[in-house]
């Protein structure tokens, strides 16, 4: 039996999801997924409105799970993703809808010797400059890569992080260590940037992309001889580790990395085995 146009979902829905998220400020990225998998979803479901109900989402969930192997973190952002496509629906009786939960993974981060050679191995000062950024201030690579020339405040050692995650500014310290290389490198590209605004302009005057930025990285560490796989994220992580293993509060931590939740920043206190080995020889009791 065909559907009826009332129960036919038009192809381009997805598309006005899209357009819906963008006026409310997400970002880039999670425009592209959540747009992406709302697509998934609907051609799962044959474009029929009919069937847009809990049992329909769980079956979709299992076929991520078993047909295609999708793990928990995975389904998880299926999930949350098709909660907001409900509500651009204005689909309400379904409820809110169950994503499972992500595992707790221990992120990976570097010891100081592997940044040091991975510094070491840098052969430019744009080069060097990315590392020592992402290093000292623990920023993403997407404010790296949105970081303007004027947001940077050298004699207070600060840079203004314009429209961080959840759209929000907020104000990065960084150390003394690499003020010189940040004077070098401005004074390097003042005449080349044209009319770039951006601290890493690409030749078109554009800001670089993070894509070029995780293949600088890949690069880098490879030619100091690091086997670990290291990205941008990594050395956030080692970053937020390396504060947590010389005594900063987990509050600050989290101010630092610019985490809307503490929970998100506890990550982190699993992470130095180190540090609680040394906490618990402290204060542990003696009886």
């Amino acid at each position: 039996m065909r559907t009826s146009l009332d129960e036919k979902i038009e192809s381009d829905v997805a598309q006005s999801f899209r357009n819906r998220l963008y006026a409310n400020g997400k970002s880039k990225n999670t425009v592209k997924m959540y747009g992406y998998i709302a697509q998934k979803y609907l051609e799962f479901i044959k474009f029929d409105r009919r069937k847009i109900t809990r049992e329909s989402i769980e079956d979709f969930k299992e076929y991520l799970s078993l047909e295609l192997g999708y793990s928990k973190t995975s389904i998880y952002l299926y999930v949350r993703a098709l909660q907001a496509f409900l509500d651009f629906l204005e689909i309400k009786d379904l409820g809110s809808l169950n994503p499972p939960k992500r595992p707790q993974k221990v992120p990976n981060y570097l010891v100081e010797t592997e940044v040091s050679k991975i510094l070491d191995s840098c052969r430019n000062s744009k080069e060097k400059l990315i590392v020592e950024l992402l290093a000292y201030t623990g920023v993403r690579v997407s404010e790296l890569c949105s970081i303007r020339v004027n947001d940077i405040d050298l004699e207070n050692k600060s840079l203004k992080i314009r429209g961080g995650k959840g759209d929000k500014d907020r104000l990065v310290i960084f150390s003394d260590k690499i003020v010189p290389d940040l004077k070098i490198y401005i004074m390097e590209i003042k005449e080349r940037r044209g009319k770039s605004e951006f601290l890493f302009p690409t030749a078109k005057s554009r800001k670089i992309s993070p894509v070029t930025v995780e293949r600088i990285i890949r690069n880098l560490a490879k030619r100091a001889g690091i086997n670990k796989k290291v990205t941008p994220h990594v050395l956030r992580h080692t970053f937020a580790t390396s504060l947590l293993r010389n005594g900063a509060d987990i509050r600050i931590i989290q101010v630092l990395l610019g985490h809307a939740s503490i929970s998100t920043t506890q990550i982190y206190t699993h992470v130095d085995d180190g540090a609680l080995r040394r906490s618990y020889e402290k204060y542990a009791p003696s009886y």
